[in-house]
């Protein structure tokens, strides 16, 4: 039976994946932020890894696999906006250094508010980015721990579906060029599965790691986080592509094309 490398991100929406993995034991895996990710793969140390959505567009080398990702349908909670005043009056924003995706997410939001302030990036620290912006983003197990108390809180998952309507799709899952997609593919579809059905120990176990409540892990891994690449959510990875490339931040090189179908 192959073995895989696979990369991951620590937070908790992984989590179904890495629990997963590990009963599956047929992958060995490393945890880096969501930024980091891509360099792994460009590098050939990982075979797939679940890569922000936003890379996937400008790269079109990577080998997309469909049968998983990262999305959310309404309010996603792990990734939001803190800000003392309206957004709309914000003149500098920090963004959270972690993903390029919700950095991404965050400008279309704030265009679509009439808002152009400029950005700084900065590491996940609500207390600091906001002793130097007017508006912060936090993503992740660092946006959930984060106190909101007397702070405006935006969350962008409710917003994306506000302005669109649809899906948000924070990340994908892709492979190094010259692996064996279906393998992988097959072994990411397993791991969702075989992850979801162990929820309420995926929470016992992370909800202790991270000192969140067991109830918010629950709600967050079960209703708010979204793991299968349906047609709903492939809509909603596309209008995506489409806002970024319309705005500047990525070239428009067409549709994100996945490897197991095209090559099938």
């Amino acid at each position: 039976m192959s073995q895989y490398s696979i990369g991951l991100v620590r937070y908790l929406n992984a989590a179904p994946f890495r629990y997963g993995l590990a009963e599956s034991g047929r992958a060995r895996w490393v945890d880096e932020t969501p930024s980091r990710l891509l360099g792994l793969l460009q590098q050939g140390a990982v075979d797939a890894a679940i890569v922000p959505a936003f890379d996937v567009f400008a790269h079109t080398e990577l080998r997309v696999l469909p049968s998983a990702c990262i999305a959310s349908r309404g309010p996603a909670l792990s990734v939001k906006l803190f800000s003392h005043i309206p957004l709309r009056q914000a003149a500098i924003v920090a963004l959270d250094a972690s993903s390029h995706t919700a950095a991404a997410l965050t400008r279309i939001i704030l265009h679509a508010h009439a808002s152009d302030p400029v950005f700084v990036q900065m590491e996940p620290d609500l207390e600091k980015m906001l002793s130097r912006a007017d508006a912060a983003l936090l993503i992740g197990d660092p946006c959930m721990q984060a106190d909101g108390s007397g702070l405006l809180v935006t969350d962008l998952g409710a917003e994306w579906v506000s302005l669109t309507g649809l899906p948000f799709v924070f990340a994908l899952w892709a492979a190094r060029p010259g692996a064996d997609c279906a393998a992988l593919n097959s072994l990411v579809s397993e791991a969702k599965k075989k992850g979801l059905a162990q929820l309420h120990r995926i929470v016992t176990e992370e909800s202790n790691r991270l000192g969140l409540d067991p109830d918010v892990c629950l709600t967050y891994l079960r209703d708010r986080m979204h793991y299968d690449l349906d047609s709903q959510a492939r809509q909603g990875l596309e209008r995506f592509r489409q806002l970024a490339a319309e705005q500047g931040l990525i070239a428009d090189v067409g549709p994100v094309r996945f490897a197991v179908e095209e090559d099938s």
